[in-house]
């Protein structure tokens, strides 16, 4: 049963899936200030994940929802700072493996990027000659089921292997145990080798023949595609709607956690959406 007096979104949180992470949102209130109930948090984080599925400007946000887009905004904006969607997501990834019956702490990752185009708006951008795309790239790495590990946003024209180095250092951060990366083509040359044998990672450049009359999947960085396409999922990821890289990345952490949220309210670690 929902916490609010308004009428249910599909984008709401059920309440097996707000129990576990009222605990990490919630933040007490400022003296003075109006009082922050656990209600009225949930409603925050709901206002947050029905802007991320539905893309809507957040000044466009139902008016049935109890809390002003304002509000909503800032919040949001405070828990990217704070790190808590970084937080939450390697608690819920952790415990879907061991779940799945994996080790908590994955091993092995997959490292790929996607240009994504930009809306007229302030903020870092650039031009992909490769993918003739205008706006901004997204560098991910995910674990061998396809789990988010770590995200970098930068302008479209940085090339993977420039970025590789900064990814996979914020990743390391809360994942210290990846041994073995797998990587396309793009990651050649001496810049992500460096990087990766500093860090005592082996760095597998996945390459194959190039398909003829279809699609061929390659292994392993397959998996990594599908994660881009669950990220596509949601309509504010599929451009750069937002000011800020932070922004961005926050927003996509945040529906990597939405996804596995579900699938552990409903035993299903890992299907597609």
């Amino acid at each position: 049963m929902t916490t609010t007096a308004r009428a249910r979104h599909p984008t709401d949180l059920p309440d097996t899936a707000w129990a576990p992470i009222a605990g990490l949102v919630i933040r007490p209130c400022p003296e003075g200030g109006r009082p922050c109930t656990r209600a009225r948090w949930r409603e925050y984080i709901d206002a947050t994940l029905y802007v991320m599925r539905t893309g809507c400007p957040w000044r466009m946000l139902p008016h049935d929802f109890t809390v002003t887009w304002s509000a909503a905004h800032k919040h949001f904006l405070r828990l990217t700072r704070r790190g808590v969607w970084t937080k939450l997501l390697r608690l819920l990834r952790e415990e879907a493996r061991v779940r799945a019956g994996r080790n908590a702490k994955p091993t092995g990752a997959v490292v790929d990027s996607s240009s994504v185009k930009a809306m007229p708006v302030a903020g870092v951008r650039g031009f992909d000659g490769a993918k003739k795309i205008d706006g901004f790239k997204r560098h991910i790495l995910v674990d061998t089921t396809g789990l988010l590990l770590g995200v970098t946003v930068t302008a479209a024209n940085v090339q993977d292997r420039a970025a590789f180095a900064s990814l996979l250092t914020t990743t390391l951060w809360s994942c210290s145990t990846i041994r073995k990366v797998w990587a396309d083509k793009g990651y050649t040359g001496n810049g992500p080798a460096d990087t990766a044998s500093r860090a005592r990672i082996e760095l597998e450049i996945v390459s194959g023949p190039k398909p003829v009359g279809g699609f061929a999947i390659q292994p392993r960085r397959w998996v990594v595609e599908r994660t881009n396409g669950w990220i596509n999922h949601h309509r504010r990821l599929v451009r750069q709607y937002e000011t800020t890289t932070a922004a961005h990345e926050g927003f996509l952490i945040l529906s990597q956690i939405g996804l596995l949220l579900n699938r552990l309210d409903r035993g299903q670690l890992f299907d597609t959406l």
